[in-house]
This record gives C-alpha cells, structure tokens and sequence, in this order.
C-alpha cells in the first residue's frame, strides 16, 4: 500500500507520535511494558515497538464481517510498514484528524495522553442491557469509541499499569458524567461507550520507579487531568460535543427519547408559531436548569435513592412555582407520569 500522508505530530526522548493513512502510531524508542485492550499482542505485554490508533471505514466493516479481529489487524499493520509481532494497538471509527493530546510535568514525572472519542451512537452505562451475546468468538459489534492511550515517562510493575488504567478510565467516564452523554440502551447516563479502548504505558528504562498510580498520588492526578481534557477536546472534535452542545432543554431530555414533537403534538398552534416559542424556551439556560433538576430527581428514583412517592410533592412544587401550573390532582406513579407532566405543563406556560 502506498501511504499517501505521513506527519510528525510530537518527538521526545520516550517516544514519537506520527499519523499516518487513517492511523496514529505511537514509535517507542526505549525498552517498556505496556497494557492495552488489543486483539493482537493484548493484554501485558513488554518492549513494543509500535502502539497503534486505527480508524475504521468503508470497505473495513466487511473485512471485520468473520470476526477476525487478529487477522485485520495484522494486516492493517503490515500496510503501515509496521512488524505484527512488535505492534499493538486500537481501534475506533473515529477520524484520526480528531485526535486530541494532554501533556503535564510535576517535578521530573510526565504524563501524556492521546485520545479519539466518539459517543453519539454507542454511549452505554455500565450495566445497561447488552447489545450482544459472544459465544465461541462470533458476535455483532458496534464502532462508536473512545480511546485513551496513556504515556508515563516513569517505570511502573505491571500491577502499576493496571492502576494506572483504573485511573483512565475512571477519568473519561466522568466527562461524560459531567456532559450527561445519554446512553442509547437506556435512559441513563453514559458511563463509556461499547467498544472503547485503553493502552498504558511505562518506560522501563526510567530510574523514576513509581508504584502507586491511583487517584491519592500524584502519577494518577496527572492520568486524570490529561485523560479528562483530550477526551473533552476529543469529543467536540468529532461529534461537536461540548457543555454549550448540552445546555439546552432537549439535550436534557433526550435520553427519555422525547423530541420537540413529542411537545408539538400536544399543542393547538401551528408548527411554525410553536417552533418560534420553543426554540426561545429551549435555549433559556434557566429553563435548562429547571428541567435539569427535574430529571435529577427523576435519576435518583432509577438508582433506587428515592421512590416515586418521595419526589412528587417536590415535582409538584416545581411544576407550579416556575412554569404556574396547577397540577395538584395530577398523579404520579412513575417517572413517565413525570414526563408527561412536564410536557404538558411547559406547553400551558408557552401557550397561556
């Protein structure tokens, strides 16, 4: 295959980041250990010479129709002027003109991470309904993905790597906590998405031993921060997701699968006098705020910290003394009698 683009993107002495074709190839220049969620070379392994990022497009899906996960990677590596047996690595449908990078220094400790996100169309809380059962390796997978390749300029054990990667992970589902990234499997918050993926790596050759890389030390404050900020500029990268994106009235119902035809249908005016209202409501950061603490209690109830009974009279509450609703004989028995209460009440403020 004959590369059309090659770029260096960031040099130092550990490693070298090129993007090449539709792929990010992180070159290691010194001895190290790593752990990544790879089908080829997965799992521990020791002196890789290449960690690759791979984007998924077109003609790859038929490739991928048998399962042979192991076999396309190696192929596709092979097309990259890389040796199999020395390379590992990820991949994603994101476009690797997305990436995103975070560096930070604490005395002589330097954490980098590398990040491609995608959460529009397979975000998923952990424990949502599975999308698929594998048995004996044959099973449908979506490409929807983030992932985070983690560069540590110290020396860690093994065990440290897995640390390190309880540390990543944690961060990047917390951006998606702190956007409110809906799951499509439920009506929950995401916590990832199906298919993400996760490389940590040490450099071996460091005098810097570190064995400690959670959330209390320093290692693992500064995993968390670069993580969290390229996994934010990721996902606006790629899918325009950002906390202006989340800030409107939909975007804090759309995990409940309502739509501003869901409001429409339940009003008298013609579409386009409507439209002109509820765009103005849907925009107003205090409406935003109002239905934000809305579904907040309604979040409560679905983890179980609440019942339904120990939110109405709040919701009530709520309804009557910001959008002037009466709505005291109105039952509530579950959370779509909430919703629709809403509905119904923010088109009584709209159109009254």
């Amino acid at each position: 295959m004959n590369n059309i683009f090659s770029e260096d993107i960031l040099q130092n002495d550990f490693f070298d980041l090129i993007k090449k074709d539709d792929a990010l190839i992180v070159k290691l220049k010194k001895n190290n250990n790593v752990i990544i969620s790879s089908w080829l070379n997965g799992g521990i392994c020791h002196n890789m010479s290449n960690i690759v990022n791979q984007s998924i497009s077109g003609n790859d899906y038929d490739d991928l129709s048998n399962g042979d996960f192991v076999g396309f990677q190696r192929n596709k590596f092979i097309d990259l002027g890389l040796i199999p047996e020395e390379t590992t690595g990820l991949m994603t449908s994101a476009c690797m003109d997305n990436y995103a990078i975070s560096s930070k220094k604490y005395e002589q400790l330097e954490v980098t991470s590398i990040v491609t996100a995608g959460a529009d169309k397979n975000g998923v809380k952990a424990g949502d309904k599975a999308s698929f059962y594998e048995y004996n390796n044959h099973y449908f997978t979506h490409f929807g993905t983030i992932n985070v390749i983690v560069i540590i300029n110290s020396n860690l054990n093994d065990g440290g790597l897995v640390t390190a990667g309880i540390t990543a992970t944690e961060a990047k589902s917390t951006v998606l906590q702190d956007l409110k990234v809906e799951s499509q499997y439920s009506t929950n918050i995401a916590s990832g998405t199906g298919t993400d993926g996760l490389c940590i790596i040490s450099n071996k050759d460091s005098d810097n031993h570190i064995e400690n890389a959670g959330k209390h030390s320093k290692l693992g404050e500064l995993i968390a921060k670069t993580v969290r900020e390229a996994t934010f500029e990721a996902l606006y990268l790629q899918t325009f997701m950002s906390f202006e994106f989340q800030s409107t009235v939909l975007s804090r119902l759309s995990r409940f699968n309502i739509s501003f035809y869901d409001f429409f249908k339940e009003s008298s005016d013609e579409k386009l006098d409507y439209a002109s209202k509820f765009y103005h409501f849907n925009n107003d950061l205090n409406n935003v705020a109002f239905v934000s603490s809305i579904v907040d209690l309604i979040d409560e109830v679905q983890v179980g910290l609440l019942e339904i009974k120990d939110i109405e009279k709040i919701v009530k509450l709520l309804f009557e003394a910001y959008l002037s609703s009466d709505i005291n004989d109105e039952k509530i028995e579950n959370v779509n009698d909430i919703l629709d209460l809403l509905i119904k009440s923010v088109n009584h403020f709209l159109l009254n």
